[in-house]
């Protein structure tokens, strides 16, 4: 009897064993096409703000420095001025400088570029899945919006799969963003991931519930207790979209709110609320309607900012300085703040760098030294998005 088992237990039918082994070939197959991708996909990731740069130029090695990408996607060339680089490629974006480079100074330039620090933040998955939350996220990862679904437990019942939105941060350091619509449902149904999309740091997923219609809801997002998608209602305004969605919670920041509306131009008009003078004063000037397709954005404190400043040259302290939503910052402030000049700066001769609104490059010089020394902090310069603040050393014997 035992015998008897044995010898069947054995016998297995060609078709099994050209079914097993066709199996193994295709999830072979599959993963080999997986790596691929990922590896195509770490060669052609695009520049995000955010990321530092290792720029070097053989012909001018004293350019070869690491520059940061600003939050409108450019980076300070030295004397060549400011350059767009988000987006491109690393291999596009050295054609780009060589060009430039030739262009303007050489006959002929070499350049290369590599990612000395990603850009890193969150992604944030809401919505009708079944764990929504936040995963960790570093810019040199490669991570798909499957992927992100998949660890958050995957899509909950109801959820409607083919109306999924990936809302993505652009460039310039304001409250715009821009909406992918992707149908994950269909790649379930189909095993056709070509459709999927990779994902980058401080992406929101978004997945809506079958009852909510296209174009009937509206969404809330940032410091509340439930961000997410909710149903349009007749008279909603700002105060019913805070109750929808939990209320704010305690790192809000209540003056920096915003309202995204849909423009026709396919971008976004921005609306500002400030919830203290709502909450606070019961100023119902702010509790602005809300419609079908709006964004109600309440940041939190880390994120509620109108930009940044870059401070360089001879200062105790050099690097990023963020400007707030709701303050002016002003220059002499700034640098006394980050712990003012070094012992060699020369204080007279502050230059702020910035870019007109025409384009054109403008240098202001301020005498920042006089302003702390007497308090005429009247005479303080405010700042602006993008502005390089260069504290140039002091010549000795001067």
């Amino acid at each position: 009897m035992l015998a008897g088992r044995r010898n069947s237990s054995r016998r297995v039918s060609p078709v099994n064993v050209f079914a097993l082994i066709l199996l193994m070939g295709f999830a072979f197959v599959l993963l080999s096409y997986s790596e691929s991708g990922r590896e195509d996909a770490k060669i052609n990731r695009v520049i995000i703000p955010g990321d530092r740069l290792r720029i070097n130029i053989a012909e001018q090695p004293d350019l070869n420095k690491t520059y940061p990408v600003a939050g409108d996607g450019t980076i300070d060339f030295s004397f060549i001025g400011r350059l767009t680089i988000a987006e491109m490629t690393l291999s596009e974006a050295a054609d780009y400088l060589e060009r430039v480079l030739e262009e303007n100074y050489f006959k002929s330039a070499s350049v290369s570029i590599e990612i000395s620090e990603f850009v890193s933040g969150d992604i944030l998955v809401i919505g009708a899945v079944a764990s929504p939350g936040q995963i960790g996220f570093k810019g040199d990862e490669i991570m798909t919006l499957m992927e992100a679904i998949s660890r958050c437990g995957g899509l909950a019942q109801g959820a409607a799969g083919s109306r999924v939105k990936i809302i993505r941060w652009k460039p310039g350091g304001g409250m715009e963003r821009q909406i992918l619509t992707i149908d994950i449902q269909n790649m379930f149904e189909t095993l056709d991931f070509s459709n999927d999309q990779y994902l980058r740091p401080r992406d929101i997923v978004l997945v809506p519930s079958l009852g909510d219609k296209e174009g009937s809801e509206f969404l809330v997002l940032g410091a509340v207790s439930n961000p997410g998608f909710y149903p349009y209602s007749k008279n909603m305004d700002i105060l019913r979209a805070i109750v929808k969605a939990g209320g704010a919670n305690a790192s809000a920041k209540w003056n920096s709110a915003r309202l995204l509306r849909p423009a026709q131009s396919g971008g976004y008009n921005v609306i500002p609320v400030n919830l203290f003078r709502l909450f606070g004063a019961a100023d119902m000037s702010m509790n602005i309607p809300v419609l079908p397709g709006d964004i109600l954005f309440i940041p939190p404190s880390e994120q509620a900012m109108r930009g940044q400043v870059y401070l360089l040259g001879e200062v105790t302290t050099k690097g990023v300085v963020n400007l707030p939503m709701d303050t002016t910052v002003t220059l002499a402030k700034t640098i006394l703040a980050t712990g003012g000049f070094s012992k060699f700066a020369n204080e007279s001769k502050v230059r702020i760098q910035r870019t007109a609104p025409d384009g054109s490059k403008q240098t202001l010089v301020v005498d920042v030294g006089r302003i702390l020394k007497t308090g005429a902090f009247e005479d303080d310069v405010p700042l602006e998005n993008e502005d390089v603040i260069i504290v140039p050393e002091r010549i000795l014997g001067f």
